[in-house]
């Protein structure tokens, strides 16, 4: 029996053709996610016979030393811990894949995933959108998709001083003129909308692409955020509120996409915590235009979708925030 679940090792797979038929994509497609289960030792393929559980899945990671740093102990156990969840799940939905119909996805995502984002992000973090305005999967395709739609009106981005130089690069291949913020100290808001304002009097600034979760204090979040979104409404700024790296849903924080009419909220499942099997999503209050939905990579998109219904399994079951609550529990100072 596989550890934790109910299907036994050695229960067979569909075929990846099999696959590719009932679900009508690319059997390369199919075939390059049992390749990457493969190397995680979820499952195994037997020539002239076909692909089957694994009987000892080897996808755990050894456990730390008592010589390494506390810090990376405490990450490897995180990571541990999520990948032995997922895989879990990854186990138990593989089983049934051959059932997902062409009409539960499209190149945004999992309808039922982006549903149940939708739910918590009204929920945990009060930022109102519709499902329809959710996609989900890799960062490289909502990235790729992000950048060539966007639309400044020959305005420019200001970018966060904390955003990677490898963004910066991608934006300006695509031909966006970007300006940086300098570095402005956590919990400082009001040098955070002096600078914005002294970059808008100055420059044809359209967007802001940011991350403002260390910009406020606890106490004056509220009305803090309420300055700050209405500074970013005068100079009719697009806000993309970039909170990837931060682990979502267990504090009931605010970001301040919800405060702000003309919003992009972009965040992930695990934060920084895994990479294997983490989900990123995109969230606009504005909707998606044909070119965001024209430049998301249909194969990349339907390579993750496995993935997918592992997370939507997790979050269904109720065992995503359990999950959340463990890791929260581990980065807490001792």
């Amino acid at each position: 029996m596989i550890e934790g679940g109910t299907w036994l090792g050695g229960s067979p797979l569909p075929s990846s053709r099999e696959i590719a038929q009932r679900l009508s994509i690319n059997r390369k497609t199919v075939s390059r996610v049992y390749e990457e289960l493969s190397a995680q030792g979820l499952i195994v393929t037997q020539p002239k016979r076909g692909t089957f559980v694994a009987e000892s899945p080897r996808a755990e990671i050894p456990a730390a030393t008592p010589s390494q740093p506390e810090q990376d102990t405490t990450a490897a156990s995180i990571d541990q811990l999520i990948q032995k969840t997922c895989a879990h799940h990854i186990r138990r939905v593989a089983l049934h894949m051959h059932k997902l119909r062409p009409q539960d996805y499209d190149v945004t995502g999992l309808f039922n995933l982006k549903h149940m984002l939708a739910n918590l992000l009204a929920h945990e973090r009060r930022y109102l959108v519709s499902p329809e305005h959710i996609s989900c999967g890799t960062w490289q395709a909502l990235q790729s998709a992000l950048i060539h739609s966007l639309n400044l009106n020959d305005g420019y981005l200001l970018l966060a001083h904390t955003t990677s130089l490898t963004l910066e690069k991608q934006l300006l291949r695509q031909g966006v003129k970007v300006l940086r913020l300098p570095a402005i100290a956590a919990g400082n808001a009001h040098e955070f909308i002096e600078q914005v304002e002294k970059y808008c009097i100055n420059y044809p600034v359209s967007a802001l692409w940011c991350d403002t979760a260390c910009l406020f204090e606890p106490q004056t979040m509220a009305s803090m955020q309420t300055l700050v979104a209405q500074k970013l409404a005068d100079y009719h700024l697009l806000l993309i509120e970039d909170q990837r790296t931060h682990l979502p849903f267990v504090q009931p924080s605010q970001p301040l996409a919800s405060r702000h009419a003309q919003s992009i909220l972009l965040g992930s499942l695990y934060g920084e915590c895994c990479d294997m099997f983490n989900v990123c999503y995109l969230a606009s209050n504005l909707g998606f235009s044909n070119t965001f939905k024209h430049e998301l990579n249909v194969q990349q998109q339907q390579s993750s979708l496995l993935n997918m219904l592992a997370q939507s399994e997790l979050i269904k079951r109720g065992e995503y925030k359990k999950l959340l609550t463990s890791i929260h529990r581990f980065l807490q100072p001792a």
